[in-house]
């Protein structure tokens, strides 16, 4: 874009903003967003950077809570793809936020589009871009075109972006649904056909999602005609068993005299209607009249079963956790005491080698958990330099620091209300830090860097390290009282080479990796024996990288150990002899012992739980008659 053309639009925006603040209130809707975006986020007008994309980790965090939605929108966002698409259209759906939550695009045009923030992940709140289709819909809650120069942003004045509010069942603004163009003509009324058509299809998935959010409930459809029933505009109350109105479409709100009862509206009971209707499924279409003496015509739908709350996983096939475990017996009886804690509200603090599985296992209590289907956000306190771990952690306002981004960042901490915030590496964070994260904890608010007023999180904790953060206390490097305040339950993860279920961990990541590469191979029987007996320094990340390795040079044929890294070329067998008296000696002390597991444990000078898994790795199951 040229400089000219910048500074010119930039020029336009203070004018005009700054004489509607001399001015009456304007009634301008688009006059009223400059103001706002000028004013109240001190956005910059001739900025012509791109727009933000969240990474697909910091996306899902967002997408979790809308799965449900996302797959009954899906259908009509493909559909107006479809239509629009031929004539340069791509079509954005955003949460309440203004995150692209779900998109369709162009395939010509993808760098083009992902430059211009057309994409998956871009953030399109006014907040951060200013006036435009998706920011401004969601601030005053209408529908609205975007045309060109009637953007705030000199990057965006190419362009044209049409945004239709999609409501919940309590009237709240829940999605964006908007149909944008790299460019288009310099008329704004050759978007009267685009504006029909994202209307039409909000609509239609707003009412799709009305009646799946209300299908526990009596759903009376409503409508002035009785050919009208099945169209989209349609007008549609939820009712609980009493006849209470507990939801209603856009268009119910709109037509009908506000009301909480289904009597006062037309005089009739539940029981009365049910008596017209005769039917569990939707009726055919009967007569209604209101106490307005206005006509309606009707259909009723039972509810599908009895409102209740969502159901808590109990049964191990069911648990996400019990799945990570796998069939490693030391690692199924940390995981058995994990599940019955996990609704209990206790922070977890797990330890474990680097890549042993520390974050799938934190994941895994996160879908577990009470907090299912809210934000999960990750932050490894070791991979991100000491100077930035705050800002990253509790984010950051506009101008906060030289270097920070002009619109301000929300931190982990803000990203993860609600659900669960994954500290991993935790023993990295620096000291003054580790006391702020401790008021977090107790007063459950923070503060982010250049504010003055302290925001109200609720967070659950999940933390992680490789280090022995117990003797990181007694050295002073990590606070006493944070340790505790985190370490409501430990977990220790073994590494793989401890793992019993070693050959079936090995299996499952080729698996993933075949599904990842798209080349199929299978592990001769000489590979597995190097394979089982590598020490696996890296855990799951190696062997991830050495089963890649090996799939792709092996072509999609027999994975022999020519196709290993360069370390597995011999056997080793001085680890194979290590291992072989490591079990005799074991065996032996075990046996001078009487198989008494603690007697054995207690001359080892390891505790009882060590032993145990000791023996699981080297598949020492002691005489039955003499366990203890």
């Amino acid at each position: 874009m040229l400089i000219g053309a910048i500074s010119s639009h930039a020029e336009a925006i203070h004018r005009i903003v700054s004489k509607a603040a001399k001015s009456a209130p304007t009634k301008s809707r688009l006059i009223n967003s400059w103001c706002r975006s000028l004013t109240s986020y001190e956005l910059d007008p001739g900025r012509a950077d791109a727009p933000r994309i969240l990474s697909s980790h910091d996306l899902r965090s967002f997408q979790a809570p809308m799965e449900r939605f996302l797959r009954i929108a899906r259908l009509g966002i493909e559909r107006l793809h479809e239509r629009i698409r031929d004539a340069g259209y791509v079509v954005l759906l955003t949460d309440r936020n203004g995150v692209t939550v779900d998109f369709l695009g162009i395939d010509a045009l993808k760098q083009e589009l992902r430059q211009a923030g057309l994409y998956l992940g871009a953030l399109w709140s006014e907040s951060e871009e200013g006036t435009n289709g998706v920011g401004t819909c969601i601030a005053d809650g209408q529908s609205i075109v975007v045309h060109k120069a009637e953007h705030f942003r000199a990057a965006n004045i190419d362009r044209t972006c049409t945004a239709v509010p999609i409501f919940g069942p309590a009237g709240e603004v829940l999605a964006v649904l908007d149909a944008s163009a790299l460019a288009a003509p310099d008329d704004k009324k050759s978007q009267t056909l685009v504006y029909s058509m994202v209307t039409d299809t909000a609509k239609l998935i707003e009412n799709a999602n009305f009646v799946d959010a209300t299908r526990n409930r009596w759903l009376l459809r409503l409508a002035q005609r009785p050919e009208c029933l099945e169209m989209p505009g349609i007008s549609m109350l939820a009712l609980d068993e009493a006849g209470k109105i507990t939801a209603a479409t856009r268009d119910a709100r709109e037509m009908l005299p506000s009301t909480t009862d289904l009597s006062t509206l037309f005089g009739i009971s539940v029981d009365e209607l049910l008596n017209v209707a005769g039917a569990k499924s939707f009726s055919a279409p009967a007569e209604l009249r209101a106490v307005d003496g206005r006509a309606w015509y009707f259909q009723l739908r039972g509810p599908d079963s009895p409102a209740r709350p969502p159901p808590i996983r109990s049964a191990p096939e069911e648990s996400q956790l019990f799945k990570l475990a796998g069939k490693d017996p030391a690692l199924r009886r940390a995981v058995e005491r994990a599940h019955k804690l996990v609704n209990a509200g206790l922070p977890f603090m797990l330890h474990g080698e680097t890549g042993s599985g520390k974050e799938r296992l934190a994941r895994a209590l996160h879908e577990d958990g009470p907090r299912a289907g809210k934000p999960f956000i990750a932050l490894n306190c070791a991979a991100i330099p000491e100077s930035l771990i705050e800002s990253e952690l509790f984010g950051y306002r506009q101008g906060a620091f030289t270097g920070a981004r002009t619109k301000g960042m929300p931190g982990k901490v803000i990203l993860a209300d609600g659900g669960t915030l994954f500290l991993d590496e935790v023993g990295d964070m620096p000291l003054d830090l580790q006391s702020r994260l401790l008021r977090v904890l107790s007063e459950k608010e923070v503060t982010p860097l250049g504010c003055e007023t302290p925001l109200r999180v609720d967070v659950r904790f999940i933390c992680a390290s490789h280090r022995d953060l117990m003797e990181m206390v007694r050295s002073g490097q990590f606070r006493e009282d944070l340790y505790y305040r985190l370490s409501g339950v430990v977990i220790r993860l073994p590494p793989i080479r401890e793992r019993v279920d070693l050959l079936e961990l090995i299996r499952d990541v080729l698996q993933e990796e075949t599904r990842e590469t798209g080349i199929l191979g299978q592990l001769h029987e000489d590979t597995l024996d190097r394979l089982k007996l590598h020490s696996w320094p890296g855990n799951f990340r190696e062997l991830h990288n050495v089963l890649r390795h090996a799939l792709i040079l092996s072509e999609g044929g027999i994975i022999r150990p020519d196709h290993l890294p360069e370390e597995f070329a011999v056997l080793p067998v001085s680890e194979r002899t290590r291992r072989k008296d490591k079990r005799l000696q074991l065996e032996s002390l075990l046996e001078e012992h009487g198989w008494r597991i603690q007697s054995a444990a207690n001359a080892l000078g390891v505790a009882r739980s060590t032993l145990y898994r000791q023996m699981d790795r080297f598949h020492i199951v002691p005489p039955n008659h003499l366990e203890s």
